[in-house]
Order: C-alpha cells, then sequence, then structure tokens
C-alpha cells in the first residue's frame, strides 16, 4: 500500500499476527500467547486482530493468552509471566525495543525456549557472545529475523552480486526513506537506542549475505549526522565496506 508519503507501514496490519495465526490454521504450532509491557496495548492488539484477520480471513483461530491484563498501564516484567506460562521447546519471537533484547533473549533461553528475535539481537559483542554460549549451554536455538532477505529486490541484488558481478573488493549501499514512516519507532527511537542499529543493521546483514564465504569485511566505515530533523524529508543511512 502506497501513500503520499510513500509506501504504507505494515505494522498496523499484524503481519506477525497473522503468520503465527495461518501456521495453527495448518497445523504447525498449537497454542499462541501475546505479551506487551502495557495491558491496553494488548486489548488493542486484539481488537486489531479481530478486524484485519478475524473479519477478513476465513478459518482463523484468534484464541490466545494475553498478558498483562487489560487494566495494568505499565509492567515491563510482564514477560516473565509469559515465559512461565510456557513449556521448555515452545518457540518465542521478539519484537521489542533494542535494548530489552537481552534480558529477555536470556530469559527466554534459560527456561529452554527456542528464541526468533528482531534485529539487532543486541546492539554489544560481549553480550552477543554470552547469548550464543547460554543457546548452547542449554540446547536451545536462538535466531535473527532479518526480513529483508526475502525481500524480492534485496534477493534479485544478492543473486546479481553472486552470478555476475564477479569477486569484490567495495560495498557500499544507502537507505532512504520518509521520516513520516519512523513514528513507528518514536517511543524509543534516539533514546533508549539509535535507529542506525535497527535500520543499518539490514545493509550489514545484506552484505554478508550476499558475499557469502568468498570475502569477509577488512574495514568498514560509516556515517552519521546528531540534531534532530525540523520537516519531514527522506531520511539516509549510508553505508560501506571494504572486503579482502
Amino acid at each position: 500500500m502506497f501513500t503520499e508519503a510513500g509506501a504504507a507501514p505494515d505494522k498496523p496490519a499484524g503481519v506477525v499476527a497473522i503468520t503465527f495465526a495461518d501456521l495453527r490454521r495448518r497445523g504447525v504450532i498449537d497454542g499462541m500467547t501475546l505479551c506487551d509491557v502495557s495491558g491496553s496495548r494488548v486489548k488493542a492488539a486484539r481488537e486489531t486482530m479481530a478486524a484485519k484477520i478475524g473479519g477478513v480471513y476465513k478459518d482463523m483461530d484468534l484464541t490466545m493468552t494475553t498478558l498483562p491484563v487489560d487494566d495494568v498501564d505499565f509492567d515491563p516484567d510482564a514477560f516473565k509471566a509469559a515465559i512461565a506460562h510456557m513449556k521448555r521447546g515452545d518457540v518465542v519471537t521478539i519484537f521489542t525495543p533494542d535494548d530489552t533484547h537481552f534480558k529477555i533473549v536470556m530469559a527466554c533461553i534459560e527456561a529452554g525456549l527456542h528464541v526468533l528475535c528482531a534485529k539487532p539481537i543486541v546492539k554489544r559483542l560481549e553480550d552477543h557472545t554470552r547469548l550464543a554460549e547460554a543457546a548452547k549451554a542449554h540446547g536451545v536455538l536462538v535466531a535473527v529475523e532479518y526480513h529483508k532477505r526475502f525481500d524480492p529486490i534485496y534477493v534479485d541484488a544478492r543473486d546479481r552480486v553472486r552470478a555476475q558481478l564477479g569477486k569484490f573488493s567495495y560495498f557500499s549501499s544507502t537507505m532512504t526513506q520518509p521520516k513520516a514512516q519512523l513514528d513507528t519507532f518514536a517511543g524509543w527511537a534516539g533514546k533508549s537506542s539509535d535507529i542506525s542499529y535497527y535500520l543499518n543493521s539490514h545493509h550489514m546483514d545484506v552484505h554478508a549475505w550476499s558475499v557469502g564465504r568468498t570475502s569477509r569485511p577488512e574495514r568498514v566505515v560509516a556515517m552519521a549526522a546528531r540534531g534532530a530533523a525540523e520537516n519531514r524529508c527522506v531520511n539516509f543511512l549510508s553505508l560501506y565496506g571494504q572486503l579482502d
């Protein structure tokens, strides 16, 4: 869907929710648990799912456990109750602000739950190493969700890199988007975490994904600017890398 400002965000359509509802319809998963820090947001999510999924698609069972209860304004530890509700071997998907990932993922690992976490899973290498070691020790799978790998434009670019362009020595990319689309992340972007972690991690992954095991980064250069944007113009993010 497109608007005057560009492509409309898919977040309001509940793309994650519809995926899980469809997986249950096909018998791949059993129950569903939805957790947030706000009970009112959980209630709003149920209403959105009922309208945009239950009211549109056939045979979508939207029954689920939701936490916290509707009258709870804010509970940053609600995820602990959700984890206690699950059993070892269940799968958790985490789409929360960047700075909350480590504690939630670690708690899931220690409970024996498999994890799919939004990128970037963490912002520091030492935290990444701790999660990797914990996942190995507890015998669970922890994966990072890089959905651009399934975007036809990115797949086409990757295929051209591998099949047509030969050996790489230099790789650069630029992301542009209307600032209006960043409203989705207004609650935390630039406050608890820089939006560059969330957006530019796509490009770092695409770089590594495109060259596979034929090259490895030797030097990475990034550019950024400080300050607040005064208008809702196009936002630019650039990343440059030198490969051996």
